[in-house]
């Protein structure tokens, strides 16, 4: 019976150390599995880690491109503002793509006064594609899509815009001209043009803002070319009529016809002849004169301009005017001129009206095109105003 026992002590002590040594190898491989984890754990952390440093890096890198920025922007705007006319100011702005953003292909497009078309003015790396005169519409192509919407477009982007708007931009984009980035020049609403930019050199973390910045700053001084040219033809004005003097005929119109050429955009020119003024005493023809060119101002759009071409004859320079609008003006004109009443009761009187229309993309002289506008013959109008 003793004996019974101390064999079933023993055979319990081996069950237990067995039990014990499952146990021991199941911890062992809880801990093995542990440590594995832990290991794989640690290899991502330091994986993760590495990808956090090279994205530190990134932004440094990019800090420190805009502290360049920050330092040399000051002076590229300082060039661009110091532009005389608007070539100037688009060549400073194109220099500025290459500089700025290290563009190898940009192009810098202007718009139309009356803000309805774009032609190209600079251009670097494009010569093969674009050549020297390219004019588009509004909407047409990725270049009129941005001037239509005012939006910073990206050729990567395209695909948040519609079917439709993909589609027409398709059909109308200029074959072989792929920007990556176009930037409308806007101030107030006013589109002065469109700056694209592509094929550049390096990454560049502030490229977009930087483009958006610079077309800022473009429109901004195109604006105050603008505006200097307004106020330069204010210092020459007739003071009977408020216009444009006689000397400043054939600049002003050969300004006009060269936006013809560039633009692709048609432009009327109109004489009106005001025979009481040409026959009249000096009193006489400042009243008439100046009761006309009261009625015109209040008339035309902004965009048109009035020039005093002799004692009783005013040109007036209508862009986008085309053969029908000469039309329509003429009989407006017509009907509504020789019955404006000058202040001693009496009327303005009889009006001849001839015209010209330049269509767009052609190439004129303004002395041949005053020669031609002189040998047509004058459309007369009387009016009722002695009636």
């Amino acid at each position: 019976m003793v004996a019974g026992i101390i064999v079933g002590l023993i055979l319990g002590a081996v069950a237990s150390y067995a039990v014990f040594l499952n146990l021991m190898r199941k911890k062992d491989k809880m801990a093995s599995e542990a440590s594995a984890a832990l290991t794989r754990a640690a290899r991502k952390a330091t994986s993760e880690a590495s990808q956090l440093r090279l994205k530190v890096q990134g932004y440094e890198k990019g800090e420190r491109e805009g502290s360049d920025l920050i330092l040399l922007f000051p002076n590229i705007v300082k060039m661009i503002f110091a532009g005389k006319d608007g070539d100037e100011v688009v060549n400073y702005i194109n220099r500025a793509c290459q500089n700025l953003l290290k563009a190898n292909e940009s192009a810098v497009f202007l718009a139309d006064r009356a803000g309805a078309r774009l032609g190209l003015s600079a251009s670097t790396g494009l010569s093969k594609v674009l050549g020297k005169r390219v004019n588009l519409g509004l909407g047409d192509g990725f270049v009129g899509l941005a001037a239509e919407t005012g939006r910073l477009l990206s050729r990567s982007g395209l695909d948040k815009e519609s079917v439709l708007v993909r589609r027409k931009m398709i059909m109308s984009d200029i074959p072989g001209f792929k920007p990556e980035f176009a930037a409308p020049m806007l101030v107030e609403g006013v589109l002065y043009g469109v700056i694209t930019v592509g094929a550049f050199e390096g990454g560049g973390a502030l490229r977009e803002e930087t483009l958006r910045a610079l077309a800022a700053v473009g429109a901004a001084a195109l604006e105050n070319v603008r505006l200097l040219e307004r106020f330069g033809r204010t210092s020459s004005l007739d003071p009977e009529t408020g216009f444009m003097g006689k000397q400043s005929l054939e600049s002003t119109l050969e300004k006009e016809l060269e936006r013809v050429e560039r633009f692709g955009s048609s432009l009327a020119v109109m004489e009106l002849q005001l025979k009481l003024a040409e026959k009249g005493d000096g009193i006489k023809t400042r009243d008439v004169m100046g009761a006309a060119a009261r009625y015109l101002i209040s008339s035309l759009r902004n965009i048109d301009i009035g020039i005093r071409a002799t004692t009783g004859t005013l040109i007036l320079l209508l862009p986008g005017t085309e053969s029908e609008g000469i039309k329509s003006v003429t009989g407006k004109l017509g009907g509504e001129i020789p019955l404006l009443k000058l202040d001693d009761g009496s009327y303005v009187g009889p009006v001849g009206i001839r015209s010209v229309v330049v269509q767009g993309g052609e190439r004129n002289d303004a002395r041949d095109l005053l020669d031609r506008l002189r040998a047509k013959e004058s459309m007369e109008f009387e009016g009722y105003y002695g009636a």
